[in-house]
């Protein structure tokens, strides 16, 4: 009888354990789910710090790069005064140029028009 009381006892506490472990087995998907949502999650926090970085090293670089635009406008500015001279110059050479073109009259255009075909 010692032993049927030590016998239930130890039923009792399987089936106990026994029903816990289902109810862990149920439970556990759902665990297994949190622990993949949480593990996205770092990965996005990753993700979203080398944007942060990229975008902290993007905004360091626009002091310079608004320095290097500066410049560049002022050269092409000196570039375009520079060239203006120049412009009014091939516009005369384009207007003198007429006088050494060959002129042809409408009775030598005949001429050298060669036989009708």
């Amino acid at each position: 009888m010692l032993f049927d009381f030590a016998i239930d006892a130890a039923r009792s506490v399987l089936r106990s354990l026994g029903g816990a472990e289902q109810a862990i087995e149920k439970h556990s998907p759902i665990d297994e789910r949190l622990h993949d949502a949480v593990d996205g999650l770092h990965r996005t926090a990753d993700a979203l710090d080398k944007h942060v970085e990229a975008l902290e090293g993007l905004a360091l670089s626009l002091p310079a790069l608004t320095e290097v635009l500066g410049r560049l406008s002022d050269q092409l500015g000196e570039l375009l005064r520079l060239a203006t001279p120049l412009e009014a110059a091939e516009h005369e050479v384009g207007g003198i140029s007429h006088l050494f073109r060959r002129h042809h009259h409408a009775a030598d255009a005949g001429k050298d028009a060669g036989p009708p075909a």
